[in-house]
């Protein structure tokens, strides 16, 4: 399918317009108002009250009984950050494992620690699941995951909850995502 050109181009003109437009993928127009176009993976993300290396201590345990090999990853994330009313964004230490071969191969946990207002850090265990959140398997090494983990993944410490802000959403959000995935008990394995 052959794309109307501009009539720079046309009159065979060479500026960056037109070559935006030779390099294009067909059926593609780039935007100038728009920017950049950025794709995101789906990630199943919950917030625990476990460190961020005891997420990935307990994931990697998980694989080690299963004689999966893993890679383990180091970066960071952009989070946000409100101070009084105002969104900052700001860099957060991811640690991160992947699975690399077995039923699950493609399965990664990526853990951080966020600072939502002016103290005290939440937590987050992010899923990027093959197959999508569907996926029954995924959904059992992740209650797997969480009996592993050395206390309750959703309860929070009358201390943690004072420091993080004791009104917040994110208690129920976060008991919420646990019982959707069975979990209402937290019994330790």
């Amino acid at each position: 399918m052959d794309h109307p050109q501009p009539p720079s181009l046309a009159r065979g003109e060479c500026g960056l317009y037109s070559i935006r437009m030779r390099n294009a993928p067909p059926k593609f127009f780039i935007s100038y108002h728009l920017g950049l176009v950025m794709l995101r993976r789906k990630e199943f993300v919950l917030e625990v009250s476990t460190s961020p290396i005891a997420n990935i201590k307990a994931f990697r345990n998980i694989a080690d009984s299963n004689e999966w090999t893993l890679t383990s990853h180091e970066g960071s994330r952009l989070v946000d950050r409100f101070a009084i009313i105002m969104p900052m964004a700001q860099s957060a230490r991811t640690l991160g494992l992947e699975i690399l071969d077995g039923p699950l191969q493609g399965l990664e946990l990526h853990s951080w620690a966020e600072t939502k207002g002016s103290a005290g850090a939440i937590n987050m265990a992010a899923w990027t699941i093959p197959g999508g959140e569907g996926n029954e398997e995924a959904r059992e090494l992740i209650r797997e995951w969480a009996k592993s983990l050395p206390r309750c993944p959703w309860k929070w410490s009358f201390g943690e909850r004072s420091k993080i802000g004791y009104l917040l959403p994110v208690f129920r959000r976060s008991r919420k995502a646990f019982a959707k995935l069975g979990l209402t008990k937290w019994e330790k394995n």
